[in-house]
């Protein structure tokens, strides 16, 4: 089953031998070589944090945007749909792929503005009600799997077996089939196993609490070389 979190801090979790463990926190934007104004490996503190805004969908819905052309996208363990409903106001043609879908909420936040607006009445995304498997990626031009639970392989496989581009933003390894060893943090882990796949992966951050950074997969076009890394844009 496919669960999605707000936010999660460090836990422990069953590992890959059944035995219980805590994972380490994963890379901050810094240490990704993400951000500017501090060293790659440090951390900023005090005056130079910038304020993290708390609106996850809607930033990802606008990263999105920014970097993907239009196209199918499947948003996996996507629950009440408004990232869904926002990547279909940008021409997206989104469905949600969640076995527990939900109905979309009464508000939501314009990424252009931030403030606050009523979901218009009427308002509707499409709806897959099935738990996600690689198979299902063939339908669709785009995987994207933010904070969800048990999928996260998964959405890389599928990348690996139909072509896909994919955005993943992981929180923990709960239902996944494999695990990281002790001592080694999930994010990094994950990243390697897209990489065994022989898919070229990326890093991005998305200026939110919690869990913001991720990877990212661009789908190359038919003939390209496969050891050429495609950044989005």
């Amino acid at each position: 089953m496919v669960a999605t979190d707000a936010g999660h801090e460090d836990r422990d979790l069953p590992s890959h031998n059944g035995q219980a463990h805590k994972y380490p926190a994963p890379p901050t934007p810094e240490q990704l070589g993400l951000t500017s104004g501090a060293p790659v490996g440090t951390r900023r503190s005090g005056a130079a944090l910038p304020k993290l805004k708390k609106f996850r969908f809607e930033l990802l819905a606008a990263w999105i945007g920014e970097n993907f052309p239009p196209c199918r996208v499947a948003d996996i363990g996507g629950g009440k749909g408004v990232l869904s409903y926002l990547l279909d106001r940008q021409g997206f043609e989104s469905t949600v792929i969640d076995p527990a879908p939900q109905a979309l909420p009464a508000r939501y936040r314009e990424p252009a503005t931030g403030r606050q607006a009523k979901m218009p009445a009427g308002a509707s995304v499409r709806h897959l009600t099935t738990p996600y498997s690689p198979d299902l990626g063939a339908d669709f031009d785009l995987l994207i799997a933010l904070h969800a639970h048990g999928v996260n392989q998964q959405v890389l496989d599928s990348a690996k077996a139909h072509g896909n581009s994919c955005v993943v933003m992981p929180c923990c390894v709960i239902g996944e089939p494999t695990t990281p060893p002790p001592g080694q943090e999930w994010f990094s882990w994950l990243a390697d196993y897209g990489r065994g796949l022989g898919l070229a992966v990326g890093y991005f951050y998305l200026n939110f609490s919690g869990r913001n950074v991720g990877i990212y997969v661009h789908a190359r076009p038919p003939g390209a070389d496969s050891n050429e890394r495609r950044q989005p844009g």
